[in-house]
């Protein structure tokens, strides 16, 4: 595995570069119809467990300043649980529920930067919501899910470095149709 690169104006520059690349590895793919879901789900899994092991999250926030978090009524009570603040509190300081409805969410963290960051580190880690947990998220559906985690190559390490590798692994043949 190549090194990684963590620098964030690096990766915004680079991923802007590289867009027409993922692109194609997208549509790419996209047109393997021999090649299992399940087998590119466990292909990409072991292309990004190590990177993901290799980026310490804590050091760089980047998607806490920059991205929409959508919560479910869970994460609400969670957060409401957690901080010890009634439920109501919290839709009404944290959550703008008008705006999810738009794109079909229960609701949405109303600041970004997100309102529970602290420098780099979440204020509430333990209460964070499920959209924060399972971000990057890759699998499952990677090949169909492909098109929303490009967006994210220019703001987040983990996401560039592992399209980067999955390219040079796709480039080099390592990905064959069955």
């Amino acid at each position: 595995m190549p090194d990684v690169i963590t620098d964030l104006a690096e990766i915004e520059q680079l991923a802007r570069a590289r867009r027409d690349e993922f692109e194609i590895l997208r549509y790419q793919l996209e047109a393997m119809d021999d090649l299992d879901d399940a087998a590119l789900d466990a292909f990409v899994d072991a292309v990004a467990a190590p990177i993901v092991a290799a980026i310490d999250c804590t050091q760089c926030a980047n998607c806490c300043r920059s991205l929409h978090v959508y919560v479910t009524a869970e994460d609400a009570q969670r957060l409401a649980d957690g901080l010890h603040i009634p439920l109501d509190a919290i839709e009404t300081r944290y959550i703008n529920r008008e705006a999810a409805q738009a794109d079909d969410e229960w609701g949405m963290l109303r600041a970004r930067p997100c309102a529970f960051l602290q420098g780099k580190l979440c204020s509430v880690y333990a209460q964070r919501p499920d959209a924060c947990r399972r971000y990057p998220q890759f699998t499952p559906d990677f090949r169909w899910t492909l098109a929303d985690t490009l967006d994210g190559a220019a703001l987040c390490p983990i996401i560039y470095n592992v399209l980067s590798e999955i390219v040079r692994r796709v480039d080099a043949g390592e990905l064959k149709e069955s």
